[in-house]
């Protein structure tokens, strides 16, 4: 009995005896191909993981510090809003969310006492501390997502959203809120906000860009950044202290100090450490922000120097705060640092003694898959969201997942040798792993290695020669992906930009030396593209030249998953037509939309593979399918939201849905479709006729004879007598003994037998739809001849007397 095999459902009990089933009228249709192997879920790989990327801290009514998260969900749960209390480290409330997975907004408002949070999603919530519930207050604009919020001293909570990149307003009084625009024409992010009595201040991203809101006038006045940070991407966080605004620009992480006053930029402070800058301190003459290389230090408003304060919390700030500890430690008020993975840390100026605050009483939720890729160890390894906790190995031979710290958010795999590579985002790390030897990051893997040229996103990786292929997206707000050559031994990095003008490389295959790669229309998130087909691209990775370029279906955005077959012919995906592709001819020799027609920025369900069976799989439009390379007929084998695809060492495959990892698992059977289920003791023969005819713990005393275009499906069952099929739309034996001669001939459907005793001489003979004869005892002789394809053979079989033909066994 195979231990792996799905019990067989019992529909009918057959005890009477009959010469012929004949199923129901209704169920009589033409029957499908049985398919091999069944669906399985894996669980969660990163079972939970605590982040909210914003955060922001309050008091309650007795003036209790008070820290709030909202942490991320996924696509199958929500994010949740929960609370701090600072001096006890007790999480005193929490509420997972009606909708809305991930937030970077969220706001104290002195004023009413009330933290106001948005999501990305849309979704507008509050929270007064002592409330048993949070209010939802609706989604203020359709199709914007909210990205910043900020309180104003009267009150009134000021907003930043994507795609529009506008600003508007949320009065808590009237309950009403209000859109003041796009706060720099252009710009698609509103994605820092700083607020006082008369102005909102706001920063852009895809191009760091600073705008002052009037709230009197309603008018937007663009201030414009010192020449060198024209070119910057994002103005990220933004305090005022006094009559200076300082903002944090990105890339650099430089801190431009602005004089709101004279109109003046009076000072830079160069590579500070993201994100925020703290408010002044009760005197109102400095502010506290973190270097990387001294910890956090204190900047003199006065002098306009910083010096080290002794204080080096491992942690970006993600939120300031100065709070009343009550506590003779931490005498007057401390500083309060809140970070992202949800931990808090307290210092006191005063006595310089220092508090932390874990995330163990946090909730967290599983992490959206990002990634998966095929070990060279035979394992799969899985990457996630924006991932504190690392990546996920999971080992197919005994069962297990193990974390490996530090991967960060993965975009796309690789490998070479007994080395995984992988590419990390942001800022297109590239990173080498020698899975024969322990995870340590920074050593095993080592220091990244870092493509240029404004890449963010490394997604597509194949082998050339002793370099490995690269194909990235730009950063936000830019066109322009890349093909860069990589060298894991010596760390370099050449890169080739806008192999096809304003086009991402998604997808990477190679052939004798050429690369061949697959584009999206796409840049970096918040820019639209200026093309409008995706093409198909030949390059020589030894000078980047293109060699051939074209458009294999017409109007796709994307050209996904390439890889060749044994022939050399390259089979490809855009939006959900199949394609094949002759390098020979540098022609398309075929193309046809098997798939829903779906697309994504970057190609994230760009994922094909030929197996040992002879059938391509893929990734597309939500679903795992299986397609005959020889007739293009395609079977859906899984739907609900199917992304990335991988295979394990034993030639199953790995597949994703949101948070959850899922193993099409070729030794499963797959719970049949019965039109009659035969059980107990039969007496007599039994011809299938039509439909499917289930034999589950059965003992059939007769011939049992399969018509054409029928399915018998047996399990745990005897048969007495001979058992023929001839032109079968399938037959399925597991853990079955037939006492007499075995005889499948012409089979349109899988043939599958295994486990199983067989007390006579078997035939396989000129069967079509797969054929698989493992793990079988058999005493007489076997024959196979003329199936198309071979007979797969995974577990030897004993058999007392000749072997003839395609079983067997060299």
């Amino acid at each position: 009995m195979n231990r792996n095999r799905t019990p067989l459902a019992v529909a009918l009990a057959v005890v009477a005896s009959f010469l012929t089933i004949v199923p129901p009228a209704a169920a009589q249709t033409p029957a499908q191909a049985p398919v091999r192997g069944a669906e399985e879920s894996l669980g969660y790989p990163i079972a939970s993981r605590v982040l909210s990327q914003d955060q922001s801290q309050g008091v309650d009514a007795e003036g209790r510090p008070q820290a709030y998260w909202v942490t991320a969900g996924n696509n199958e749960m929500p994010g949740m809003f929960q609370v701090t209390d600072i001096r006890s480290g007790e999480v005193v409330f929490g509420e997972r969310l009606p909708s809305g997975a991930n937030s970077w907004a969220s706001t104290f408002n002195t004023v009413d006492g009330t933290v106001y949070f948005g999501m990305t999603e849309g979704d507008m919530y509050s929270w007064t501390p002592g409330d048993d519930a949070v209010t939802a207050l609706g989604v203020p604009y359709a199709g914007e997502g909210i990205w910043r919020l900020a309180a104003a001293p009267d009150g009134i909570v000021y907003g930043g959203t994507y795609p529009g990149g506008e600003l508007f307003s949320y009065d808590p009084a009237t309950g009403e809120f209000t859109n003041h625009g796009q706060a720099v024409p252009g710009e698609t992010y509103a994605r820092s906000l700083a607020v006082d009595e008369d102005s909102v201040w706001v920063g852009t991203q895809p191009r760091a860009r600073l705008t002052r809101f009037d709230r009197a006038t309603g008018e937007f006045h663009q201030v414009a950044l010192p020449a060198q940070y024209e070119t910057h991407e994002v103005v990220y966080d933004m305090t005022l202290a006094r009559d200076y605004l300082l903002l944090r620009v990105q890339p650099s992480n430089d801190l431009l100090v602005y004089d709101t006053v004279t109109g003046e930029f009076v000072n830079i402070v160069p590579g500070i450490s993201g994100r925020a800058i703290s408010p002044p301190d009760p005197a109102g003459k400095y502010v506290y922000f973190r270097i990387a290389s001294q910890g956090v230090v204190a900047y003199d408003l006065d002098t306009h120097t910083y010096a080290r304060v002794g204080w080096g919390p491992n942690a970006f700030p993600g939120t300031w705060a100065w709070i009343d500890m009550d506590d003779p430690d931490f005498p007057g008020l401390s500083l309060s640092m809140t970070y992202y993975y949800g931990r808090i840390y307290v210092w006191n100026p005063e006595t310089k003694k220092s508090a932390y605050i874990g995330e163990a009483d946090l909730e967290g939720a599983p992490n959206p898959i990002t990634a998966l890729g095929s070990g060279p160890d035979g394992a799969v390894y899985v990457g996630a969201f924006l991932s504190p906790p690392g990546m996920a190995r999971f080992d197919p031979t005994n069962e297990t997942t193990t974390l490996l710290a530090g991967a960060g958010q993965i975009e796309g795999f690789g490998s070479y040798g007994d080395h995984l590579v992988y590419g990390r985002y942001p800022n297109a790390g590239l990173l080498d792993f020698d899975t024969t030897r322990p995870w340590s990051m920074g050593t095993n893997p080592g220091p990244a290695a870092v493509i240029d040229d404004e890449q963010d996103r490394p997604q597509a990786f194949v082998q050339v020669g002793d370099r490995m292929a690269v194909g990235s997206v730009p950063k936000s707000g830019r066109l322009g992906g890349a093909l860069s050559l990589w060298d894991p031994a010596t760390g370099e990095v050449v890169t080739h930009r806008d192999v096809v003008p304003d086009q991402s490389v998604v997808s990477l295959a190679e052939r004798d030396g050429l690369l061949y790669g697959g584009t999206s229309v796409n840049g970096g998130y918040g820019i639209d593209p200026v093309a409008t087909e995706a093409e198909l691209f030949v390059a020589d990775p030894d000078t980047g030249d293109v060699l051939e370029r074209l458009v294999p279906v017409p109007g796709g955005k994307a050209v996904n998953g390439l890889t060749f077959d044994a022939d050399g012919l390259l089979w490809g995906v855009s939006d959900g037509t199949l394609f094949t592709y002759d390098p020979a001819t540098s022609t398309v020799t075929r193309a046809e939309q098997l798939f829903p027609r779906r697309t994504n920025m970057y190609g994230h369900d760009r994922h094909l593979l030929f197996h040992e069976d002879g059938h391509l799989y893929v990734t597309s439009s939500g679903s795992l399918w299986r397609v005959d390379p020889r007739t293009w007929a395609v079977t859906e084998l899984a739907s609900s939201g199917v992304g990335s695809l991988a295979q394990d060492g034993d030639g199953d495959l790995y597949y994703a849905r949101g948070a959850a990892l899922y193993r099409w698992n070729f030794a499963l059977r797959p719970e049949p479709v019965c039109d009659v289920t035969v059980t107990g003791p039969h007496a007599g023969p039994l011809t299938v006729e039509a439909g499917t005819t289930c034999l589950d713990g059965a003992t059939v005393s007769g011939p049992v004879q399969v018509s054409p275009g029928a399915v018998l499906v047996a399990s745990d069952s005897a048969v007495t007598g001979p058992l023929r099929s001839v032109g079968a739309g399938g037959v399925s034996l597991d853990g079955v003994t037939v006492t007499g001669p075995l005889s499948v001939t012409g089979s349109v459907g899988e043939v599958s037998i295994t486990d199983s005793t067989i007390d006579g001489p078997v035939g396989l003979r000129d069967n079509t739809g797969g054929t698989r004869f493992a793990g079988n005892t058999v005493t007489g002789p076997l024959a196979c001849h003329g199936n198309d394809p071979a007979p797969v053979i995974e577990q030897p079989n004993d058999v007392d007397g000749p072997v003839m033909g395609q079983c067997r066994m060299s």
